[in-house]
Order: structure tokens, then sequence, then C-alpha cells
């Protein structure tokens, strides 16, 4: 039961560097709220990387959003597909899954599902699905 309630410490509002308030627990965590921190994640990943994470959760143009989700997997071959989704695993955006066919799939993690901008219950889609 103690170990469900939080310091009163942690739930202080202070400010991230980048101007924006957040809870003093996720500050002392991660010495910056969770928007700067998906900002460096996604600056870590090339341009082309994020447009396979968008693919491999649905989160393009021609779906309206509130369908993104609902795929959560990328089948690469080798080269640059490859080296692209390995990219992705270091970032913390992908997840290696099973091999078949030459094909290595890829499965998006909850911090990949943020960074292609899904809501909640796109992450959750795209989760169930991972299952």
């Amino acid at each position: 039961m103690a170990n469900q309630t939080a310091p009163a410490f942690s739930l202080m509002r202070k400010a991230c560097a980048c101007g924006k308030r957040t809870t003093a627990k996720q500050l002392s965590q991660h010495r910056k709220c969770a928007a700067s921190a998906l900002a460096a994640v996604r600056d870590a990943i090339l341009p082309s990387d994020f447009a396979k994470l968008q693919h491999m959760l649905g989160a393009v143009k021609q779906y309206p959003k509130s369908k993104w989700g609902w795929r959560n997997y990328f089948a690469a071959g080798s080269g640059q597909q490859l080296e692209s989704m390995q990219r992705l695993v270091a970032a913390g955006l992908a997840t290696v899954g099973r091999a078949a066919n030459e094909m290595t799939y890829f499965h998006a993690t909850g911090l990949g599902c943020r960074a292609a901008g899904l809501d909640g219950a796109g992450i959750k889609r795209a989760m169930e699905d991972e299952s």
C-alpha cells in the first residue's frame, strides 16, 4: 500500500528546460519532460526511418487517425530496410520479432507508437496486434 502512493514532492509541477511544465518525478527520472524526450528520440533517427515507423503502424495519411495502430509490424529484408529497422530498435522505438522466409518482422514499442503520433486508443490497438 505504501508503494502505491507517490510522495507529495513527485507530484509537484516544475518547468522543463523547454518551458513546459511537468511533474518533479518526470524531471528527476529523465531530466526533461516527455515531449522533450520524445523530440530527442525523433532527432536520433533519419526521416526515412520515421516514415517506416509510421508505415509499420498504419499511421499514414491514407488512413484516418482514428484507425492508426491497426497494424504493428514491418517485414524487412536485407539492406536499407534492415538497417533502418535496426536504428529504430537502437532508439527504443521498435523490437525485433520473428524471422521467416529471409524476412525479419519488427514491431513498434509504446514509445514508437507515441513518436508516430498515435493516441491512447491507437497505442492500445497496436499493442494488442503485437501479442
